[in-house]
């Protein structure tokens, strides 16, 4: 039985596509990693455009295989943000996170939180 947050496999893969699909098998798998620790599809709503459904079968399968992988490791130490920086430079949101792994074109970071 699903906890009432937890992400549906349909939607973390299509998450997964639309955000890593250029990322390679580990990527995807951090990306994986920030969903899992989210528990949540808030900040992702590209998965939702029509586009990704256009990658190949290949893409889809490896983000499959990612998405199970993910549950059994620990690349990005926690995170639970990330962006391309290289592309889209340093988040508004980053200012309330710790850096804590890049790979491929991904900053992955996690949520300070103060009392």
């Amino acid at each position: 039985m699903k906890h009432k947050n937890q992400i549906s496999d349909n939607v973390a893969v299509k998450i997964l596509v639309c955000e890593a699909a250029n990322q390679g098998l580990k990527g995807m798998i951090c990306v994986g990693e920030v969903i899992r620790h989210r528990n949540s599809v808030k900040g992702f709503c590209d998965y939702k455009l029509k586009h990704i459904m256009t990658e190949p079968k290949a893409i889809w399968k490896m983000a499959e295989n990612a998405w199970e992988l993910s549950a059994h490791t620990n690349y990005t130490k926690g995170a639970d943000h990330f962006e391309n920086v290289h592309e889209f430079g340093i988040p508004w949101w980053a200012k309330d996170c710790v850096r804590i792994y890049e790979y491929k074109d991904h900053v992955f970071y996690k949520e300070v939180y103060y009392q």
